[in-house]
């Protein structure tokens, strides 16, 4: 089974387009995070983080010459803090902590923990605290905020979750959408909904698995086909097989009727074999009836039968409901004698079948001729009546199974006689044909089989 091509790819490039656009979005992000920076520094809206140093050595001179001191030279990102020249705290907004850095600072300014700026004043030390940071220009966001490099990166962090988990979404939902017709389908096939329409993916994976699972449908279908056809077939061979039995219990009822009204005993005895001959096909009907129960009537049951015999037996039979029907068998027998494998009962049920609704049928002579011969290797079995023939309609459906002519055709007959004779027939490589004779006297069916 194909599928409609169009465009498909691998998981592989699929992943791999997935990563790229993930790449690509990350690297959008750090742009649009370093451009909204150099907007935010060069509008002013942020300050540099050597802002602090810078002002404090361009306003040094300034703060060191003021007199009183003057707290607001000092930028709010800084802490200032006033010593006298033997290092004693005198005032500020230092810490303890800060204080005694402030304190090693003014000794060596290399021991101490903190930046520190120190301006000499006409009868202190103003040393000034400050660090090398990005801060609000604001002083309000500053206090709320005052880690500008720190929000920044985790709202970038943040930022970059959202891509990400956008990303995935968008991947989960692609992904989902081309492994659809596959869930899809393998719910078609759990419940049997087969022949519907084949959808495809763009992903040459699951199309591959597509592929598979519609050779699944076609031979799970195939198989659902054959299952169903083979349990058509058992039941048509059971429903024909009861109705076969039909014919030896007509033959045994009317001679066992003959029986009570017959006194001469010798003819008695011959009535009597009859009907234990015919006790015989009953059982051998029923045999076949208890093996197509348990599925082993097509198994085989095929034996070696001389033509001949075959024949024989067939005339005998027919014979028999002939004269239960009072029916005149006018008999044409030119088959030779030859070994044929074939399953006997079969053969003998089929055309037994084609006489009896021979027999139903005949009306205007009482009578029916059988022609028994072999043309081109195949046995020819030819079944005349002499009745109303068959109807338009028969003509074209007599072959199907239950199809039944209350008007003209026995109900009980064609629904499944002509069928049966017709399967078993082509079993053997032949058929059944069938006419209604051109001087509209009656009807001629001919069953063939080939037999080597």
């Amino acid at each position: 089974m194909e599928l409609i091509k169009n465009k498909s790819y691998t998981l592989f490039w699929l992943f791999l387009e997935q990563l790229l656009w993930l790449a690509a979005c990350f690297l959008m992000e750090i742009f649009v995070f370093i451009l909204l920076f150099n907007i935010a520094l060069n509008s002013g809206f942020i300050l540099p983080a050597n802002y602090a140093e810078h002002y404090l050595e361009i306003n040094k001179s300034i703060i060191g010459k003021s007199e009183p001191f003057d707290k607001a030279l000092i930028p709010y990102t800084c802490k200032y803090g006033l010593f006298d020249f033997n290092g004693n705290y005198l005032s500020g907004d230092f810490s303890e902590d800060i204080v005694d850095d402030a304190k090693v600072f003014i000794k060596d300014a290399k021991k101490s923990n903190n930046r520190f700026i120190l301006i000499e004043r006409a009868n202190e030390y103003c040393v000034i605290q400050y660090d090398i940071s990005v801060h609000f220009s604001s002083y309000t966001l500053d206090k709320l905020f005052p880690k500008f490099e720190l929000m920044y990166l985790i709202l970038f962090f943040i930022i970059f979750i959202v891509i990400v988990i956008n990303n995935a979404l968008h991947f989960g939902r692609k992904l989902k959408k081309e492994l659809k017709p596959v869930l899809e389908e393998i719910s078609q096939i759990q419940n049997r909904e087969l022949n519907v329409e084949r959808k495809n993916s763009k992903i040459k994976e699951f199309n591959d698995i597509l592929l598979s699972l519609y050779d699944m449908e076609t031979a799970l279908s195939q198989s659902l086909k054959k299952e169903w056809e083979t349990e058509q077939k058992r039941k048509s061979n059971i429903s024909a097989l009861a109705h076969d039995i039909k014919t030896p219990l007509t033959v045994i009822k009317g001679n066992s009727e003959l029986i009570l009204e017959e006194n001469n005993i010798a003819e008695i005895y011959q009535l009597a074999d009859l009907i234990n001959s015919n006790s015989d096909r009953i059982e051998r009907y029923i045999k076949l009836l208890i093996d197509e129960t348990n599925n082993t009537l097509t198994s085989g049951n095929e034996e070696k039968v001389t033509l001949t015999t075959l024949i024989d037996g067939i005339i005998k039979a027919s014979e028999v409901i002939c004269n239960l029907h009072g029916i005149e068998q006018i008999t044409h027998n030119k088959v030779f004698e030859v070994d044929i494998i074939i399953n006997r009962d079969l053969v003998e049920r089929a055309v037994l079948n084609l006489i009896q609704n021979a027999i139903e049928h005949t009306n205007s002579k009482k009578m029916i001729k059988l022609y028994f011969e072999c043309l081109e290797n195949k046995l020819v079995i030819s079944v005349e009546d002499f009745g109303k023939g068959f109807t338009s309609e028969a003509l074209k459906y007599a072959k199907n199974q239950f199809y039944t002519e209350k008007s003209e055709r026995s109900e009980e007959h064609y629904g499944l006689g002509m069928y049966f004779a017709s399967n078993v027939a082509e079993k053997y490589n032949g058929g059944i044909t069938y006419y209604n004779k051109s001087d509209q006297t009656g009807a001629m069916v001919i069953f063939e089989i080939k037999i080597c």
